[in-house]
Order: structure tokens, then sequence, then C-alpha cells
């Protein structure tokens, strides 16, 4: 199962269940994610975007301590106006050049909401997330579109089951 359906269900059964403390950033954060160290190569980034369909990676240092965010927008600015960089140009080129540092991070018990509002304040489409100092996932926009249409998948079904009931017509019938 791709990475977008382990999501979805997930998703599906935090909804169904209990919640307890509210709707949180751990139920909705990529856990255990992917990772490179500042000394990484570009091409070995771009490959891993290529092969994970990445749009962010988180950067640790030897102890594993997040130290930044590399996105494939910051990739894009070794492009330039030039002639696209070859493979050695680019394997001479290290993440912590291009990475942010400046992190804005957010804990697994953060609400949703405040997440979003984040992100959407700080014009960032991703959220390292930290339990104390330890790395524990990565909130994207990716993952907040799947949240979105589980939700409106949810609302749609609740809403065809109620008119049902009522014996109103609904147009997905």
């Amino acid at each position: 199962m791709d990475r977008i359906n382990v999501k979805r269900k997930q998703l599906r059964e935090t909804l169904s269940g209990d919640r307890g403390g509210g709707f949180c950033v751990a139920h909705v954060m990529t856990a255990e994610p992917t990772h490179v160290s500042p000394d990484s190569s570009v091409l070995e980034l771009v490959e891993l975007f290529h092969t994970k369909q990445f749009r962010h990676v988180l950067v640790v240092d030897h102890a594993g301590r997040l130290v930044g965010v590399v996105s494939d927008r910051d990739v894009l600015r070794c492009f330039g106006y030039r002639e696209a960089p070859d493979r050695s140009e680019l394997a001479g080129i290290v993440v912590s050049e291009l990475m942010s540092k400046d992190l804005l991070t957010v804990g697994p018990e953060t609400p949703v909401e405040q997440a979003v509002a984040l992100m959407m304040d700080e014009g960032i489409s991703a959220l390292p997330v930290l339990n104390g100092p330890e790395l524990v996932g990565i909130l994207t926009n990716t993952d907040l579109h799947v949240v979105l249409q589980v939700l409106l998948q949810s609302a749609l079904a609740e809403s065809s089951l109620v008119s049902s009931r009522e014996g109103i017509s609904s147009p997905h019938s």
C-alpha cells in the first residue's frame, strides 16, 4: 500500500475512533520521516526526491538532532538562468548550503488547526514534529490535503446517509 493510502486508512481510523484530546498533529503527520545529513550531496537529495516522491526532507546532524529542512524548491535554486548543472556539479553541492535553518516546529500533541494556522501565517508547506528534542515526524501540505479529502468524503457519506434516512433524494444517489 502506498504512503497516501496508508495515510487515508490511518485518518479514517482516527476519525471513527474516540480522539479524547481532539485532533492533533500526531494523527496526521508522517511518522519516522526520511532524513539526510547536512553533508549529503544535492545529487543524492534529487535522487531521493525522485525515488520517494517527496517535496521536503529533514536534515539531521550526526547526533540525530534536527538542523534543517530542504525542499524541492531549494534545489531549484541550483538551476538558475544558465544551463542545468550536470551530475558532477550537483554532487559537489552539499545540503547544508541549501537547507533552511530557521525552523518552526510543532509537537505531536499540537492541535491540527494550530499547526495549519502556523503554516499559513508563515507561508511554509512543512513543519517538523519534535517530541522534546526528538524528531518524530513531519507535517506537510500533502498530509493536510489527505485530511481534507478524508473529511470531505466522510461529510458526503454522512450527508447521503442522513438524506436517505429522511427520504430525501441526494444528488449522489
